[in-house]
């Protein structure tokens, strides 16, 4: 069989293999009518383009790069899951192929992470940064385009897409001291993530706006892992017996938290309220629901990938950025 080229759609609708290209890629304005004579002439061909000569005529190679949690964490946390379903929603739209390198900066006790880009990408993109990212310093030294899922340490001259995590912690201990709760647990990530910082500022000021003080002893930080969670939280409740509340980084820390409440036999919520944070699918299916702050997660995604194509086509040149608002869903756990 005679292979099906963009020539051979071009002489099949009557314009050239040019007017065919720019129909395709969208990078100029055809009329709708030819447009949908040459789709029409691609679905009968069945041609498909090939990726190497795009790649070549573009100088582009079409992929990015998410740089993402370490792998025993994705296999945990929903949250990245619903980031990852905005983001393929827009690259798919976009054309755009996606390289996925999990985070293996501490394997095997390392200090480094494995930076050898096998694979070229025109842009990439950055989930929970550390404080001196070592990916974002790696991308900058390379000239190679990024944007930041969360808050990098220096934001000046980057772009980024975040929650606005400090609003929503603020939220959720407002919330809970109006319910009567005063000594209240944050169960916290690790302190090398931006993200750590803003959880602990938005804690911090909704004690000071009520006119009550808190101890840095009831702030603890634990990797993003339900059976750590839950040991370092049994500990917790015989170091600090008399907490009324807790409020984690993400629903699945809650869970090892519930885990731990339970064999302590301490009633949800009669003695403890607990609140975490993603609202993902965990809160609705487990007993109790969860109480968890909704950061858009699937919006954070989709919108870093958008501000990620335009950054690599040059549609976005001065670093900006994008804060999505949080929203507190209340159920059975407070």
């Amino acid at each position: 069989m005679k292979k099906v080229t963009i020539e051979t759609v071009a002489q099949k609708v009557g314009v050239s293999a040019a007017t065919v290209s720019y129909a395709l890629s969208g990078k100029r304005k055809i009329s709708q009518e030819v447009t949908e004579r040459i789709l029409k002439a691609v679905e009968e061909l069945d041609y498909r383009p090939s990726i190497t000569a795009r790649n070549l005529a573009s100088n582009k190679t079409w992929t990015v790069g998410l740089y993402a949690s370490p792998t025993q964490n994705i296999r945990e946390d929903y949250f990245f899951n619903n980031i990852l379903a905005g983001v393929l929603d827009v690259l798919h739209v976009k054309k755009y192929q996606i390289h996925l390198y999990a985070d293996y900066l501490h394997e095997n006790n390392k200090n480094h992470p494995d930076l050898n880009l096998t694979q070229p990408i025109d842009g990439a993109l950055i989930m929970n940064p550390r404080i001196n990212d070592v990916y974002i310093n790696h991308l900058k030294q390379r000239n190679i385009p990024y944007v930041v899922i969360g808050t990098p340490d220096e934001r000046s001259d980057s772009f980024y897409v975040d929650a606005d995590v400090t609003a929503g912690y603020y939220a959720i201990v407002n919330y809970l001291i109006k319910k009567g709760h005063r000594k209240i647990i944050l169960v916290n990530g690790n302190v090398e993530y931006t993200q750590s910082e803003k959880r602990q500022i938005g804690y911090s000021m909704a004690y000071r706006d009520n006119g009550l003080s808190f101890s840095k002893d009831w702030i603890i930080n634990v990797p993003m892992l339900e059976e750590q969670g839950y040991r370092v939280f049994m500990q917790t409740i015989q170091r600090i017996p008399d907490f009324t509340a807790v409020v984690t980084f993400n629903d699945t820390i809650a869970v090892g938290v519930l885990r731990a409440l339970k064999e302590s036999n301490l009633h949800v919520p009669s003695r403890v309220a607990v609140v975490s944070a993603g609202n993902t699918m965990i809160t609705r299916i487990h007993a109790p629901a969860i109480t968890s702050l909704d950061m858009g997660a699937y919006e954070i995604g989709s919108k870093a990938a958008e501000l990620l194509v335009d950054v690599i086509e040059k549609r976005r040149i001065q670093p900006s950025h994008e804060i999505i608002q949080t929203r507190l869903v209340e159920r059975e756990s407070s």
